[in-house]
Protein backbone atom coordinates (compact mmCIF):
# COMPACT_ATOMS: atom_id res chain seq x y z
CA UNK A 1 0.00 0.00 0.00
CA UNK A 2 1.02 3.52 -0.73
CA UNK A 3 1.06 5.95 1.86
CA UNK A 4 1.01 9.97 1.37
CA UNK A 5 1.50 12.46 3.97
CA UNK A 6 0.41 15.99 4.35
CA UNK A 7 1.74 18.07 7.18
CA UNK A 8 -0.56 21.69 8.11
CA UNK A 9 1.01 23.54 11.04
CA UNK A 10 3.18 20.67 11.98
CA UNK A 11 6.50 19.21 11.34
CA UNK A 12 7.22 16.58 9.50
CA UNK A 13 8.79 13.68 11.73
CA UNK A 14 10.28 10.51 10.95
CA UNK A 15 8.95 8.86 14.12
CA UNK A 16 4.71 10.43 13.36
CA UNK A 17 5.44 8.66 9.47
CA UNK A 18 6.67 4.76 10.95
CA UNK A 19 3.73 5.20 13.32
CA UNK A 20 1.40 5.84 11.01
CA UNK A 21 2.78 3.13 8.18
CA UNK A 22 2.99 0.51 11.13
CA UNK A 23 -0.50 1.75 11.56
CA UNK A 24 -1.20 1.22 8.98
CA UNK A 25 -0.38 -2.39 8.38
CA UNK A 26 -3.17 -3.61 10.14
CA UNK A 27 -5.55 -2.15 6.85
CA UNK A 28 -3.78 -3.96 4.37
CA UNK A 29 -4.80 -6.97 5.08
CA UNK A 30 -8.32 -6.24 4.82
CA UNK A 31 -7.80 -4.30 1.36
CA UNK A 32 -7.05 -5.54 -1.91
CA UNK A 33 -3.76 -4.21 -4.03
CA UNK A 34 -2.81 -1.67 -5.50
CA UNK A 35 -4.02 0.73 -2.81
CA UNK A 36 -3.64 4.46 -1.93
CA UNK A 37 -4.02 6.16 1.06
CA UNK A 38 -3.66 9.95 2.35
CA UNK A 39 -3.06 10.73 5.35
CA UNK A 40 -3.14 14.50 6.13
CA UNK A 41 -2.13 15.78 9.20
CA UNK A 42 -3.16 19.04 11.04
CA UNK A 43 -2.67 21.41 14.08
CA UNK A 44 -4.46 24.15 15.13
CA UNK A 45 -4.10 25.55 18.86
CA UNK A 46 -4.35 22.41 21.42
CA UNK A 47 -6.07 20.34 18.56
CA UNK A 48 -4.46 17.42 16.15
CA UNK A 49 -6.41 16.29 13.46
CA UNK A 50 -5.56 13.17 11.09
CA UNK A 51 -7.60 12.67 8.17
CA UNK A 52 -7.48 9.97 5.69
CA UNK A 53 -8.69 8.77 2.50
CA UNK A 54 -7.88 5.41 0.61
CA UNK A 55 -8.49 5.09 -2.69
CA UNK A 56 -8.61 0.74 -3.17
CA UNK A 57 -10.47 -1.15 -6.12
CA UNK A 58 -13.09 0.90 -6.99
CA UNK A 59 -13.99 2.03 -3.25
CA UNK A 60 -13.04 5.33 -1.57
CA UNK A 61 -13.18 5.21 2.62
CA UNK A 62 -12.71 8.70 4.18
CA UNK A 63 -12.37 9.48 7.99
CA UNK A 64 -10.73 12.24 10.75
CA UNK A 65 -10.32 12.01 14.05
CA UNK A 66 -9.92 14.90 16.04
CA UNK A 67 -7.76 14.66 19.69
CA UNK A 68 -5.10 16.06 21.85
CA UNK A 69 -2.39 14.32 20.58
CA UNK A 70 -1.45 12.80 17.03
CA UNK A 71 -0.89 9.45 17.53
CA UNK A 72 -4.03 9.03 19.43
CA UNK A 73 -5.62 10.95 16.38
CA UNK A 74 -3.84 8.49 13.99
CA UNK A 75 -4.93 5.71 15.81
CA UNK A 76 -8.59 6.63 15.53
CA UNK A 77 -8.56 7.16 12.00
CA UNK A 78 -6.74 3.72 11.20
CA UNK A 79 -9.24 2.26 13.64
CA UNK A 80 -12.41 3.73 12.01
CA UNK A 81 -10.58 2.73 8.57
CA UNK A 82 -9.66 -0.77 9.00
CA UNK A 83 -13.67 -1.08 10.34
CA UNK A 84 -15.07 0.13 7.19
CA UNK A 85 -12.62 -1.86 4.91
CA UNK A 86 -13.52 -5.13 7.19
CA UNK A 87 -16.71 -4.72 6.32
CA UNK A 88 -16.13 -4.04 2.86
CA UNK A 89 -14.52 -7.54 2.60
CA UNK A 90 -17.47 -9.39 4.53
CA UNK A 91 -19.58 -7.81 2.04
CA UNK A 92 -17.03 -9.02 -1.06
CA UNK A 93 -16.73 -12.55 0.99
CA UNK A 94 -20.26 -12.94 1.50
CA UNK A 95 -21.48 -12.33 -2.01
CA UNK A 96 -18.69 -14.25 -3.48
CA UNK A 97 -16.91 -11.56 -4.81
CA UNK A 98 -13.68 -12.60 -3.88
Amino acid sequence: MELDFTFRNVESTEAIKEWALKRFKKVVKHVKEPAHAHLTLIVDKHRHRAECTLRTDGETLRAAGETADMYASIDAVVATIENAARRIKERRVSSHEL
